[in-house]
């Protein structure tokens, strides 16, 4: 029998409080978007075949089954960095945050509550704006050519950013805002900390203000390692962190982070994908003495296509090691 809607609530509700439930919350949010048409690529039209690029329609988007979606089409309007540091700003006005947009997100989290805690996530917020709308190389020269110029364009997203915050923050229901914005790769941050410290944190203070004033707890979402900039994140008030165990240790990372904070852990797509069951049962046996030092965790399973007998074993062993009821 599957768990009801207040049973997955009841879940998360403990962990934002940082109590832990009778067991690792696993799925059990339901992710909402406001306008994923301008701040998000969307899901993919199809789930192509293991290792291959599934291209949209109209060609203008590309996608693989655990990469996400991306545009391709960018270059036709931004070719080169000089594009993007000429680019029109009024083209990204911010939102209002009126009567309409409330609505708007009062329906969705009413939608959402049907089946699971209604978590909103803005996704584009600054970097990961940029990646959607210039594409990744016009963008990263521009940043790194005139920082100051692109600054200005940063402020525009961050503008934008600030209101979707800000609607969520208001909208009855919603307990915990998640900001999402990629700023880091396997390796660690696209960018440098002095860089980041100049144009990108001081927006995230804002937001997640924002969000704080009116009682809400914010999750900060980066993809990658960003351990090199975790102080920094810290110092913004985030309530929570996001952890990619492909990219990040994170008992390591945890640790650093304190007890007082709620984490997000992917599981390793490495051990889904291409481990065994007994790789499976050794990570999940390691979050559950997590999940003893650290009360406010949650966990998804990762990986795109799961080796034959992967995906019952992590059902298994997680009903073994992780429900303790």
């Amino acid at each position: 029998m599957s768990d009801t809607v207040e049973q997955k609530s009841s879940r998360v509700r403990q962990a934002l409080r940082l109590e832990r439930p009778d067991r690792l919350p696993c799925g059990d949010m339901a992710w909402i978007e406001y306008r994923p048409d301008v701040y998000h690529l969307g899901q993919p039209e199809f789930l192509p075949p293991p290792g291959e690029v599934g291209v949209s329609r109209d060609g203008k988007r590309r996608f693989t089954r655990d990469g996400g979606v991306w545009a391709v089409d960018a270059k036709e309007k931004y070719r080169d960095y000089t594009d993007v540091l000429n680019a029109d700003l009024a083209q990204f006005e911010p939102e209002r945050v009126d009567q309409t947009m409330l609505s708007a997100m009062a329906q969705i989290v009413a939608n959402a509550a049907r089946k699971s805690f209604p978590a909103p996530m803005h996704y584009g917020t600054l970097i990961t704006r940029a990646t959607i709308e210039f594409g990744w190389e016009p963008f990263l020269i521009a940043a790194a050519l005139d920082p100051q110029r692109f600054g200005r364009v940063l402020d525009r997203f961050g503008e934008a950013s600030l209101a979707v915050a800000t609607g969520w923050a208001q909208t009855d229901g919603v307990e915990l805002v998640t900001i999402h914005d990629d700023i880091a790769g396997t390796r660690g941050p696209l960018m440098s900390p002095t860089w980041c410290r100049e144009y990108v944190f001081p927006w995230y203070r804002r937001l997640f203000g924002a969000i704080h004033g009116t009682g809400r707890k914010v999750l900060y979402v980066s993809d990658g390692n960003y351990a090199a900039v975790l102080d920094d994140i810290l110092a913004t008030g985030a309530d929570g962190l996001y952890i990619e165990s492909s990219s990040m240790n994170p008992g390591e990372f945890m640790r650093r982070a304190g007890r007082d904070k709620l984490f997000l852990i992917k599981t390793d797509s490495r051990v889904i994908d291409f481990g065994t069951p007994g790789d499976v049962r050794r990570e999940l046996a390691a979050l559950r003495e997590l999940h003893g030092e650290f009360p406010g965790m949650m966990i998804y399973r990762g990986g795109g296509n799961p080796r034959a007998g992967n995906a019952e074993a992590f059902d298994r062993f997680y009903r073994e090691l992780l429900v303790y009821e």
